[in-house]
């Protein structure tokens, strides 16, 4: 963005005041023009001299600086720093993270800061040139070099995605200078959604974390001598380079792509996500890549009558071990997004990535891309329920609802419960009409328009007419993918050595060396074990009355320092994240000590779980292994 002025809207001040006097001038007198060099601040915007139209810094009643913007006053024209203090308690927690909209002559952020050394700061202003007028205005340097000041200074909110990520267990609030925000309301506004996505999915992975982590560490325990025996998805990286790719989700715009699936299959890779297998199966084909990643023994219900003879699974190592009796091929696993998996596979051959978005079909794309795969269409990947639907014909979701169907209770009284249970609305789809979606389709769209943005070069098209239209990803009608060029033969070649290479015999101790990292982290969970009881000991000792505070806390003390001392103690504390992220984020405001109790106990908790269920992994290593 340039030095040029531009014109600008009437706005309110932090406090909602509407002032329109106050004697000022133009341009500041005490200002560093020397700014620290930073990455994430452009250099050529904050170097400009000339303040923006209608800045005009005045003095406060307090002695500070103050300014007001095209009439309104971004702080108080009394006391500044008293007002930016109220506001931030006000919005704020200690330890925390605020997100700024705006930064104004910082006095907010400063005061933030200063609250706590904990404390983190990302100031979102998406005029550059605002920054280098306060900058010019006050001494703005120690602020502006403080590494806990993370700068979003571009007219791009999708910025902010990306940086709320590190602060995932965070308490995150947010404080709105009013006369910025409303300078820039679309781009405040875009950055809210992104916010209310963000808190969104966190809400969804705790729930999920607390539902499904015990699952996740069980099935990762049996499939130990299949993950001995895998090697990883990064024999995939580039193999199917420029060749189109077809992945099929199970949504209802499935049912639009199947009878054509024959012709479509001489020119493109089929790539399919278990859900949408058995549709597959039912036309009488099936996929050249199967993408299965879901831990739950239910989902496993999708591949029961599938046909795989020479199908390529993909899957990771806490799919419940259902799926490899199903499907008996050499799998390839992506490595494992949870701290068991990732030690586990320290002994093996596992390596490369796959995105994770939520959704099968979100690993299902991120495969297309990692094979180098283009252009990549997608059908059944409607992210909303065109036509009230909420599947294709024939998957085991359809096929349930009729299962568990009653007079009283038909069908589609299931599926309406499936429309309705998760706040649906709508939004825009491909045809320029609109479709219903909710709120758990909101994060997957989210996902898809961010790799858009993240991979701009992969070419992504959707073959829904009916379903959520995603920007990055345009529509595409059938004809273009039914038009391409016909190379199934090279695409079998292709895939028969990509089966060579799965099936190729590893380092005959790589299940030896597995099993001694399993017994090493037993021992390890132990001293986790113990180190818990010594907590719980001095705890339960200070409530009888047998020791005193100063001597408790010593204790507590000892027991911290013994775990934090353990390399591996992520693991056993990968099942309690849920408990230490509340406390983190201020959510829990109990006792101190009793939240100390409940950490070690549902540490120790965790620890005697994983050590009973690595005992069971250690047990199917050493004898024949168990599919």
């Amino acid at each position: 963005m340039g030095c040029a002025p531009e014109p600008a809207a009437r706005n309110h001040d932090a406090a909602g005041h509407d002032h329109s006097s106050g004697s000022g001038m133009s341009g500041g007198a005490h200002a560093s023009n020397s700014l620290p060099e930073r990455s994430d601040l452009p250099h050529d915007a904050l170097e400009c001299t000339e303040p923006p139209e209608g800045w005009e810094v005045a003095k406060a009643a307090s002695g500070e600086p103050t300014v007001r913007l095209n009439g309104k006053w971004l702080h108080s024209p009394r006391d500044p720093r008293m007002e930016s203090a109220r506001l931030v308690d006000h919005n704020a927690v200690p330890g925390g993270v605020v997100v700024f909209y705006g930064l104004g002559l910082g006095y907010p952020v400063e005061y933030h800061l200063d609250r706590s050394p904990e404390n983190h700061a990302v100031v979102v202003e998406p005029e550059p040139r605002l920054i280098a007028a306060a900058a010019q205005t006050r001494d703005l340097s120690a602020l502006l070099a403080n590494p806990r000041v993370h700068f979003i200074a571009e007219p791009n909110p999708e910025r902010l995605a990306v940086l709320l990520r590190h602060f995932e267990n965070r308490p995150i609030r947010t404080v709105r200078l009013r006369a910025i925000v409303e300078r820039s309301s679309d781009f405040f506004l875009q950055c809210d959604r992104i916010q209310e996505t963000f808190f969104a999915r966190r809400d969804i992975n705790g729930n999920t974390l607390k539902r499904f982590g015990g699952v996740w560490v069980r099935n990762l325990a049996r499939n130990a001598p299949i993950l001995s025996r895998a090697r990883g998805v990064n024999l995939l990286a580039d193999r199917f380079a420029g060749v189109p790719a077809l992945v099929l989700a199970a949504g209802p715009s499935l049912d639009l792509v199947l009878p054509h699936l024959e012709q479509i299959r001489r020119s493109a890779l089929i790539v399919a996500v278990d859900t949408a297998a058995a549709a597959l199966t039912a036309h009488g084909w099936e996929a050249d890549l199967l993408v299965v990643v879901d831990p739950q023994w239910w989902n496993t219900r999708h591949l029961d009558r599938v046909r795989s003879q020479r199908t390529v699974m993909v899957s990771e190592s806490s799919t419940h071990p259902r799926v490899f009796r199903l499907i008996q091929n050499q799998p390839l696993f992506a490595e494992s997004l949870f701290p068991l998996g990732r030690y586990l596979e320290r002994a093996t051959q596992v390596k490369g990535t796959l995105g994770a978005g939520g959704s099968v079909a979100t690993s299902a794309w991120d495969l297309a891309r990692l094979m180098g795969c283009s252009p990549i269409y997608c059908a059944g990947l409607d992210l909303g329920f065109p036509d009230q639907r909420t599947h294709c014909h024939g998957s085991f979701f359809e096929e349930r609802m009729h299962e568990l169907s009653r007079r009283l209770k038909p069908a589609q009284h299931h599926a309406f419960s499936y429309l309705v249970q998760a706040n649906p609305y709508r939004v825009a789809d491909n045809r320029g009409g609109t479709v219903l979606t909710d709120q758990r389709m909101a994060i997957y769209h989210w996902w898809f328009e961010n790799q858009a943005q993240i991979h701009p070069q992969v070419d992504t098209r959707t073959l829904s007419p009916g379903g959520v239209a995603i920007a990055g990803v345009p529509f595409a009608a059938l004809e273009e993918l039914l038009s391409l060029p016909v190379r199934r033969a090279s695409m079998d070649q292709a895939l028969e050595s990509l089966r060579t290479a799965a099936a190729a015999p590893l380092e005959e101790d790589t299940e030896e060396r597995l099993r001694s990292l399993v017994v090493d982290l037993i021992a390890e969970l132990g001293r986790v074990e113990r180190s818990c009881m010594q907590g719980l000991d001095a705890l339960d000792a200070h409530r009888r009355g047998s020791t005193a505070l100063p001597q408790t806390l010593r204790r507590l003390d000892q027991a911290d320092r013994d775990l934090r001392a353990l390399e591996h103690r992520d693991i056993a504390g990968f099942l309690v994240q849920d408990a230490l992220s509340r406390i983190t984020r201020g959510e829990d405001h109990g006792d101190a000590l009793e939240t100390s109790r409940r950490i070690y106990e549902s540490l120790w908790q965790s620890a005697q779980f994983h050590i009973r269920e690595l005992k069971r992994a250690s047990s199917f290593l050493h004898n024949a292994p168990i599919l």
